[in-house]
Parts: C-alpha cells; structure tokens; sequence
C-alpha cells in the first residue's frame, strides 16, 4: 500500500481528534507492521486502538481513531 500524505477528515476533527492525538495516529500508522488493507480501507487494531483510514489519490485520509 503506497501513499505520499497522512491527511485529517472534518469526521476525525468532529468526533476523534480530542481523545485521540494527531502526532499518535502518525505515529502508530508509520510504525505499525499489522495493517490490514480491506478495499481501498486500511485498518490498524491492536488491543490498546484501533485506527480506521482510506487511500484516495495516493493521499491516506484518517476517518476514524479510538483508544480501547
């Protein structure tokens, strides 16, 4: 899976971004070795959070990021 940009979705502004760190997602979704690639989603889970993102234009959009 190939992209250029981590961006922000107005839904992870809206509902996610005050629980959920914005330097964490990056973080996680640069060093994390388990993605799994469902359609053009990608999803990060590992029992501490679980990040939900899509690749659109080489660009991957953060939709959702929740701590368990």
């Amino acid at each position: 899976m190939y992209f250029t940009q981590i961006v922000k979705t107005s839904h992870y502004i809206k509902f996610h971004e005050k629980s959920f760190p914005w330097s964490q997602v990056v973080e996680y979704v640069l060093t994390n070795k388990n993605r799994r690639k469902r359609g053009d989603k990608l999803q990060i889970e590992t029992d501490r959070y679980y990040i939900l993102g899509v690749v659109r234009n080489r660009k991957l959009e953060i939709i959702n990021a929740k701590w368990k």
